[in-house]
């Protein structure tokens, strides 16, 4: 059985759908995500510093637990200290020996000494976030788990449903249905590459049992202004465009070096940018208040917590 951490949250419950129901149970707090949005997927409801899962029962876990948005980390760093470097520690001081693949995130890199950025190149992250996802790659390397990072790209496509979107795409399409102006941070020329989720969900099935690091990216670099501009050819939408100053913290550059993703897990990217903004659109039509609130149900799975 394979625990995914953060199994409700966005990526988590595609790494779930990809694994199959019958292989997986997901841990959240649901803090940031909806017990709807796993479907007939097993859920343990816990906080992940404090949920004492039972160890033997799982052969491996993908640990997609954590807070990902950069500007908040700039305004409030030690919560994002606490939730993506502190509550990890709590939980995986007793998984010695286990296989973990950790979503790790391009934000490690900073601002890029080259382009594409391959797994070697140099981690000055510049914010946050990406200090506390790096320091999370060497804490689970030191517990001495085999360890399996994935710096992902950028996430896009189907059902992205955030509390609060920060996310382009997302925020693209919910100004083309809404008619209202996007907010663009500094002057648009920033890069991004950016990788279906679904994809994404695929490179953690693969990259199960198989220690290393790899970078998961398209190799294909989009400013957001481009993005903009297919999103008006994909939707047929008209959409207006208001600039704000620049985010701190926001790195210029990320585009992916996916070599050795590609060589070491026989993965590749298989879906196109405009297929990414299409099915975030149709699916926003469909689900207008997004995955909404969960039902009361009852959350915790039974067997899989210590002591149960």
């Amino acid at each position: 059985m394979i625990l995914v951490t953060g199994g409700a949250g966005y990526i988590g419950r595609h790494v779930c759908r990809a694994l199959g129901r019958d292989e997986v149970v997901a841990l959240d707090d649901l803090r940031n995500s909806s017990r709807a949005a796993l479907g007939t997927i097993p859920l343990i409801r816990a906080e992940l510093a404090t949920a004492d899962v039972d160890w033997d029962r799982f052969e491996a876990v993908v640990h997609c637990a954590a807070f990902i948005d950069v500007a908040q980390s700039m305004r409030e760093p030690a919560m994002y200290w606490r939730n993506n470097l502190a509550a990890p520690a709590a939980f995986f001081e007793k998984a010695r020996g286990k296989d973990v693949v950790f979503s790790s995130t391009a934000a490690v890199y900073g601002e890029p000494e080259s382009i594409p950025i391959s797994e070697d190149n140099a981690k000055n992250p510049t914010n946050p976030y990406g200090r506390s996802k790096l320091a999370a790659e060497q804490m689970l390397r030191d517990y001495g788990v085999r360890l399996t990072v994935l710096r992902y790209f950028n996430a896009a496509g189907d059902d992205e449903d955030h509390r609060v979107e920060t996310h382009l795409i997302p925020n693209v399409v919910r100004a083309a249905i809404l008619g209202e102006p996007l907010r663009v941070f500094g002057d648009g020329s920033a890069v991004r590459d950016f990788v279906h989720v679904d994809d994404l969900a695929r490179a953690h099935v693969l990259a199960l049992g198989k220690p290393g690091t790899y970078n998961l990216g398209s190799g294909r670099g989009w400013t957001v202004l481009e993005v903009i501009e297919r999103a008006r050819r994909v939707t047929g939408k008209k959409i207006d465009v208001v600039f704000a100053p620049p985010r701190p913290g926001d790195p210029r550059v990320l585009v992916a070096d996916n070599t050795n993703a590609r060589r070491e897990l026989g993965w590749e990217p298989t879906r196109s940018l405009d297929e990414m903004i299409d099915s975030t659109y149709r699916w926003r039509l469909a689900h207008p208040n997004g995955y909404g609130e969960a039902e009361p149900v009852e959350e915790t799975v039974s067997g899989f917590m210590s002591g149960c």
